[in-house]
């Protein structure tokens, strides 16, 4: 689970620090998961996996990028394509070309255009929705959550050309009520931030994920997949 691959700002700069990776560590963590033995997939390939149709890679992993910043486009994906993986990138639809102006105390930064969107679904790269707005989606009245959801799926499929099947709620804010509203809207999957790995039995509309930021280590990131992957075949 990444925000931005970029450059701290200057002081005072972010609120939110602990939502940039450096350049230079996310490139150290590409190598390190290609060194253990990790191959990326998309959320296209788990979901065929889990109606099994299709094989997975010994270790596979999904990396995701939240809110869809231009940094991805001008700093992620070059670095990416050089360790030849892949990513989903979750886009809030009604944004796209513009800033982060759901979180009005903090820096604005540019999102991706629509032109670098099509590039890097061409290049291999697979998008989800991060709704309309990006609302924290618990707050607010059903029919909106639904709105939020149906609207957004509606307009990126429009933009990529293709069906979209995976979200990820806003702030990590969701309940039984907002899946079941997940679920109508059409998607197939969503994921939250929670420290634990997926298999084909786990719940495809709360996908776990483990957040990365400016204060993980190599050692530390090792450590815990280890001891993940050992409860998990515990």
């Amino acid at each position: 689970m990444y925000h931005k691959v970029d450059r701290l700002p200057p002081s005072p700069g972010a609120r939110y620090v602990r939502n940039y990776v450096l350049p230079e560590q996310f490139d150290a963590q590409l190598a390190a998961l290609r060194r253990w033995g990790y191959e990326t997939i998309s959320f296209d390939d788990w979901l065929a996996y889990r109606r099994r149709e299709r094989t997975l890679p010994r270790r596979p992993i999904i990396l995701t990028f939240d809110d869809g910043y231009r940094s991805t486009y001008e700093v992620a994906w070059p670095l990416l394509k050089r360790y030849a993986a892949t990513a989903t990138v979750f886009l809030v639809s009604d944004l796209i070309g513009r800033t982060n102006v759901w979180d009005a105390g903090e820096i604005q930064e540019p999102l991706l255009g629509a032109g670098e969107i099509t590039a890097m679904r061409a290049g291999g790269i697979e998008f989800g929705s991060h709704t309309c707005t990006h609302p924290a989606l618990t707050a607010l009245p059903p029919p909106r959550v639904l709105a939020e959801l149906r609207d957004s799926r509606t307009a990126l499929a429009q933009l990529l050309g293709a069906p979209v099947r995976v979200l990820c709620y806003p702030f990590g804010k969701q309940n039984a009520a907002v899946r079941a509203l997940a679920r109508e809207a059409g998607y197939e999957a969503a994921v939250i931030a929670r420290r634990r790995l997926n298999s084909r039995a786990s719940d495809p509309l709360r996908l776990t994920r483990l957040r990365i930021d400016t204060n993980t280590r190599l050692p530390a990131l090792r450590w815990t997949l280890f001891q993940l992957h050992w409860l998990w075949w515990t």
